[in-house]
C-alpha cells in the first residue's frame, strides 16, 4: 500500500499539473491558477484590530536578496522579473515581495484550529489560560502519564475559563459568555513499552531523585536484554512485562525504541525465562517508559487494557469531547470501544462516578494520588460489566452510532491503513499520528501517506482531521521553529487539515504559549497565500466525475492514469452520498447560494447535529463561518472542525439578533452574510442580512 502512495501520487501530481499548463494555453498553469483565485473571496481583517507595521527601513529585502543573485534562475529574464514574478506569486498587492508579515496584536483567528496537549508545563489556571488567549481551540489531556485526578483538575480549569466577559454589544447572561473549548481525552492503548532505569551517577545536572536522571547512554555494537524482572534497568538490561511478546520475538527482528530513535536486532530468544537479547544498532539515549515496537510484526496483546478502559469511561464521565484512540487497526476496534461506552452509559457506575467527580470539584484534593472512591467506582465496572461481557462487546453492533463522545482514531500502524475506509465509516474524525506511524510503516512514505489521509476525511467522509507530531518539536528548548518545521506545519495547512497538534512543545516546553501563537502565525500566513484558495478549490475538482473529460482527447494517457486512481475513491463518494442523500444536498444548496448571493460570511445554527456544518466547512470557503447552538457540547465538539467559529445562544436570546450582534464583531462591515437554520441536517430556513 505504501509503494503504491508513493509511485502513484506522484505520477497523478505531474500530469495534472501538465494538464492545468494544457488548459491554460500558454504553456503555464499560472493563467488558470489566476482565474481560480480571482474568483475566490478573501477573508479580510478586522478594521477593529489593531496591526504592528514594520519600520520601513526593515522592509529592503527586494535589494537585499538581488545583491545575493538568489534570482538566478531560468524562468524570469532579468533580476526585475524575478522580483515581479515573486511579487505576484507570494502577495498580492500591494505588499512587496519578500516584505515581512504585518502580524496581528492580541487574539486573532485562523481557518485551521489547533489542537495543544497539556502537560507539566500547562497544568494550572494561569498557563492553560495563556494557551488559550495563544489560540489554543482543542485541548488534549495525554492519559499515558499522570494520575486521572490531575487529568481531572485540567479538564475543570479549562471548562471555568470558558466563561470569559462579553464583548460590548452581544447579547449575554450578567455580562458573560461562554467561549466553547473542545477537550480532547487520549488514551494509551497497547503502546508497549520499557520499564523504568536506575538513576544515572553520571547525569550532569539531575537530581538522583528525579525522573529525567532516568536513562542509560548505549553505543552502536552493544549488547542490551529484555525480560520481564521488575528489577530498575540498568546499561545491560531493563524490563519488559509482556512475557508473550517476548517468547514471539524471532532472531533478526528489529526492534524500535523511542520513536524509532533508537533500534536493536534480536540475536538470542529465551522462551523459559523468557527474555530477548539484542545488539544496538545506533548511538542513542533510552530513558525510562519509552514506547517498544517491532514493525511489521503482529504483536499479541490485548487492544484495550484495563488502564484503557477504566480511562476512556473516565473521560466520558468526565464530558470531554474527543476521545483520541491509539492504535486502532480496523473498523470493529471502534465498535468494540462504543459498545463499552454505551454499557458503561447504562450501568449503575455512571450516575455515582459524575457525583463523585462533582464532590471532589469543590473540594481541594491531591493531584498526585488517586482517590480510592472513584478508583473504586472504576474497579466495580472493569470488573462487573467489561470483564464478564468483553467478549459481546468485542463482536455485537452498537445500538447507536453517537455515543455522546466523539471517537477520534489515531493511525498509527498498517492495519490501520488498510482498513482506512471502514475506519473512517463509523469514525468521527481521525488523528494522523506521524511519530508511531513512522516507526510502525516505512517512514519515507509519510508526507504521502498524510496527504492521501488528509484528503480521505475532507473530501470523502467530510470528517475532521489532526495531522499530529513533532509540528514545532525544537520549540520544546528554542524560542523559534526550524525552517524544515515551520514549512510541514504549513504544508499540514496546504493539504486540507482541519487541525494541526502540539504535543512536547505545549505540554513540557520552556514557552508553550509562545509555540501556540507561533504556529498560529504560521496558519495563518499559509491561508492568506492567494494560491491557497485555489490549490483547496483544484483539490476538490479532481474528484469531479467530469473533470477529466475536458482532457481525455489531447492527453490519454495521463487521463487514463489519473482515472485508474481515482475511480476508487469517486465510487466511495458516490456510495457515500448515496448512503446520505440530506447532507449532500443540503451542503451543495448551501454552496450554490454562497456563489449566486456573492455571500461574504457564512452563520449556521442547530441544537441536535453537527454533521451538515462539517460537510459545508470541507468546501473551505475561505469566510467567515459561525456556527451558534443552544447546545454546548455540540459548540464544543466544533472547534475541531476547519473554519468554524462556535457561540453559545444565552438563554432567552433571539437567535437572529444574536448572530447580527456577532457579525457586527467578527464580519467587516457592509458584509452580505447567509443564516442557515438546521435540524436534524436538513435546512429549515435561509435568510440574508448585510452587517451594519
Amino acid at each position: 500500500m505504501n509503494t503504491l502512495f508513493v509511485a502513484a501520487f506522484g505520477q497523478m501530481a505531474l500530469a495534472f499539473w501538465a494538464m492545468l499548463a494544457l488548459a491554460s494555453g500558454d504553456g503555464s498553469s499560472h493563467s488558470l491558477l489566476q482565474q481560480f483565485s480571482g474568483s475566490l473571496g478573501f477573508l479580510q481583517r478586522s478594521n477593529s484590530q489593531p496591526e504592528r507595521r514594520y519600520s520601513s527601513e526593515n522592509t529592503s529585502y527586494q535589494q537585499r536578496n538581488i545583491r545575493r543573485n538568489i534570482y538566478e534562475i531560468d524562468a524570469p529574464a532579468t533580476q526585475q522579473d524575478a522580483v515581479d514574478f515573486f511579487s505576484h506569486v507570494l502577495y498580492s498587492v500591494p505588499n512587496m515581495a519578500f516584505a515581512p508579515v504585518e502580524v496581528p496584536e492580541g487574539p486573532f483567528t485562523t481557518f485551521t484550529k489547533q489542537v495543544s496537549t497539556m502537560g507539566p508545563a500547562t497544568s494550572d489556571s494561569a498557563s492553560i489560560k495563556s494557551v488559550m488567549d495563544a489560540g489554543t481551540d482543542v485541548y488534549r489531556i495525554n492519559f499515558s502519564h499522570g494520575t486521572r485526578t490531575s487529568k481531572l483538575a485540567i479538564a475543570r480549569i479549562i471548562r471555568q475559563l470558558e466563561t470569559q466577559p462579553a464583548p460590548a454589544g452581544v447579547t449575554s447572561a450578567g455580562h458573560y459568555m461562554v467561549n466553547p473549548k473542545a477537550i480532547l481525552g487520549d488514551i494509551q492503548g497497547p503502546k508497549l513499552r520499557i520499564g523504568r532505569f536506575q538513576p544515572n551517577v553520571d547525569a550532569v545536572g539531575k537530581g538522583l531523585g528525579n525522573s529525567d536522571a532516568e536513562f542509560v547512554e548505549l553505543k552502536k555494537g552493544d549488547e542490551f536484554t529484555f525480560d520481564t524482572s521488575d528489577i530498575k534497568g540498568c546499561k545491560t538490561r531493563v524490563q519488559f512485562k509482556f512475557p508473550e511478546i517476548l517468547r514471539s520475538m524471532e532472531v533478526g527482528n528489529v526492534i524500535s525504541l523511542d520513536d524509532g530513535n533508537l533500534t536493536m536486532r534480536v540475536i538470542s530468544v529465551d522462551t523459559n525465562a523468557p527474555s530477548v537479547k539484542t545488539v544496538v544498532l545506533n548511538d542513542g539515549i533510552l530513558s525510562s517508559r519509552k514506547g517498544f515496537a517491532v514493525p511489521n510484526i503482529a504483536i499479541p496483546v490485548d487492544l484495550f487494557s484495563e488502564k484503557d478502559v477504566k480511562d476512556a469511561v473516565f473521560c466520558y464521565a468526565l464530558g470531554l469531547d474527543f476521545l483520541g484512540i491509539s492504535f486502532i487497526q480496523r473498523m470493529q476496534d471502534l465498535l468494540y470501544m462504543k459498545n463499552i461506552l454505551l454499557d458503561f452509559a447504562n450501568s449503575a457506575y455512571y450516575q455515582p462516578l459524575c457525583a463523585r467527580m462533582n464532590e471532589l470539584d469543590g473540594t481541594v484534593f491531591k493531584h498526585d494520588e488517586e482517590d480510592p472512591e472513584m478508583e473504586d467506582i472504576l474497579d466495580g465496572f472493569y470488573k462487573e460489566r467489561f470483564l464478564p461481557y468483553k467478549h459481546i462487546f468485542m463482536t455485537k453492533m452498537p445500538e447507536k452510532d453517537d455515543v455522546g463522545i466523539g471517537l477520534i482514531p489515531k493511525i498509527e500502524k498498517q492495519p490501520a491503513l488498510d482498513d482506512i475506509n471502514g475506519i473512517l465509516n463509523v469514525a468521527d474524525g481521525m488523528m494522523i499520528a506521524r511519530g508511531d506511524l513512522g516507526v510502525e510503516t516505512e517512514i519515507t512514505n509519510l508526507p504521502v501517506i498524510q496527504k492521501r489521509l488528509v484528503q480521505l476525511c475532507r473530501l470523502v467522509y467530510r470528517k475532521p482531521v489532526i495531522v499530529a507530531t513533532q509540528m514545532l518539536e525544537s520549540m520544546r528548548t528554542s524560542p523559534m521553529p526550524t525552517r524544515a518545521e515551520t514549512t510541514d506545519c504549513a504544508n499540514a495547512v496546504y493539504d486540507g487539515a482541519d487541525a494541526v497538534m502540539l504535543s512536547a512543545e505545549s505540554a513540557t516546553g520552556l514557552n508553550p504559549a509562545h509555540a501556540v501563537r507561533t504556529q498560529r502565525l504560521i496558519l495563518m500566513n499559509a491561508e492568506n497565500d492567494p494560491y491557497f484558495n485555489a490549490e483547496q478549490l483544484l483539490k476538490e475538482t479532481l474528484l469531479n466525475v467530469n473533470f477529466l473529460d475536458k482532457f481525455r482527447a489531447t492527453r490519454p494517457r495521463e487521463v487514463a492514469m489519473i482515472k485508474s486512481l481515482v475511480e476508487p475513491e469517486l465510487k466511495v463518494i458516490s456510495g457515500w452520498n448515496a448512503r446520505h442523500p440530506v447532507l449532500h444536498i443540503s451542503t451543495e444548496m448551501i454552496a450554490e447560494q454562497i456563489a449566486n448571493e456573492d455571500i461574504d460570511a457564512l452563520v449556521m445554527q442547530a441544537d441536535d447535529h453537527i454533521e451538515l456544518l462539517q460537510w459545508v466547512a470541507t468546501k473551505r470557503f475561505t469566510l467567515p463561518f459561525i456556527f451558534i447552538t443552544h447546545n454546548i457540547n455540540l459548540a464544543r465538539r466544533m472547534q475541531l472542525t476547519w473554519s468554524v467559529k462556535p457561540f453559545v445562544i444565552p438563554r432567552g436570546a433571539d437567535p437572529a439578533t444574536f448572530a447580527n450582534e456577532l457579525c457586527n464583531l467578527y464580519v467587516t462591515p457592509k458584509s452580505k452574510v447567509l443564516m442557515v437554520k438546521c435540524a436534524e441536517n436538513e435546512i429549515k430556513s435561509t435568510m440574508i442580512f448585510e452587517v451594519q
